[in-house]
């Protein structure tokens, strides 16, 4: 029995860290209504697989000042400070990839 809990334990974390991101995601979708003014209808429907960037067909099409925007927004309400020097463009790519960094930074601590 110790064996099969122990077998089990990295899929415990797994899950964790799944549950973790998705609050994350759903958080960053409450910056999108509160920060960027986004129809809470619209929102919701929103996945982490949304692209973000403006020039990608089908995403939000967010421009720099949206990101920035965004970024106040992490630091209000996950404690982040978004560092300006650091190339920050990959982690923006999508909501997933941004809820991965912050879940990432998070766990850092």
């Amino acid at each position: 029995m110790v064996q099969l809990l122990q077998h089990l334990e990295p899929i415990r974390g797994l899950r964790r860290a799944s549950t973790e991101t998705q609050k994350v995601l759903d958080d960053l979708k409450v910056i999108l209504a509160e920060r960027l003014r986004f129809d809470t209808a619209r929102v919701a429907i929103l996945t982490a697989e949304t692209s973000l960037p403006k020039g990608i067909a089908g995403s939000l099409g967010l421009d720099s000042l949206d990101f920035i925007e965004i970024s106040l927004g992490i630091e209000d309400r996950f404690g982040l400070v978004m560092d300006e020097r650091e190339d920050l463009a990959p982690h923006f790519q999508s909501l997933g990839t941004l809820a991965g960094y912050i879940t990432g930074r998070l766990n850092d601590g």
